[in-house]
C-alpha cells in the first residue's frame, strides 16, 4: 500500500465546490461563497465537502434559504426564489414582487366588483317585481283597452 505524502496540501477555493441538493434543486457553490452565506470558515466548509465534519441542521436550513432560496415555513413547501428573484409557485407559476402587490390590488377590486353585482341584483328583482306588478294589475272600469290593430288603424297618417 502506497504512503500518503507529507507534502501540505493546499486547497485552492475555486477548485472545490459544495454540491446542495434539496428535491429537484441542485447548485454547486463555490467553498468561498457557501462560507459566506452560513458565517463559517472556507476551512469548516472543506470539512463538509470532504464529508469529515457533518453539517448542522440550522445551518442547511441557511443554506436552503440563501442558496436555494427555498422559504422556511411548511406552508411555502414546494414554494421556492429562482436565480431570478421570482418566487415560483409548485405549478411553476412564477411572480415578481410587483406582481403581487398587482394581485392583492386586483383582488381588492373584484371584492369591489362583487359588492356592485350584489347591489345591482337585487335593484333588477325590485325592478321585475314592480313590473309584474304593473303587468298584472287590470284596467280601471272606465277604460278599455284597443286590440294592437285597432290602435294602428287609429294613427294619423303623416
Amino acid at each position: 500500500m502506497k504512503k500518503p505524502s507529507k507534502k501540505s496540501y493546499r486547497h485552492d477555493p475555486d477548485s472545490k465546490t459544495y454540491r446542495l441538493e434539496y428535491g429537484p434543486h441542485v447548485r454547486f457553490l463555490p467553498a468561498a461563497l457557501v462560507a459566506e452565506l452560513t458565517g463559517v470558515s472556507v476551512k469548516t466548509v472543506y470539512k463538509w465537502i470532504a464529508g469529515t465534519h457533518p453539517m448542522d441542521a440550522r445551518t442547511r436550513q441557511v443554506l436552503y434559504t440563501r442558496a436555494l432560496g427555498l422559504l422556511p415555513c411548511p406552508r411555502w413547501s414546494d414554494w421556492h426564489i429562482d436565480e431570478t428573484g421570482r418566487l415560483t409557485a409548485p405549478n411553476g407559476w412564477r411572480f415578481y414582487p410587483d406582481e403581487l402587490m398587482g394581485l392583492s390590488y386586483l383582488k381588492q377590486h373584484n371584492g369591489d366588483l362583487q359588492a356592485t353585482v350584489a347591489r345591482l341584483t337585487v335593484e333588477n328583482r325590485q325592478l321585475r317585481e314592480a313590473l309584474d306588478y304593473v303587468q298584472d294589475k287590470r284596467w280601471p272600469s272606465n277604460v278599455i283597452p284597443l286590440p294592437l290593430a285597432q290602435r294602428q288603424a287609429h294613427k294619423k297618417p303623416g
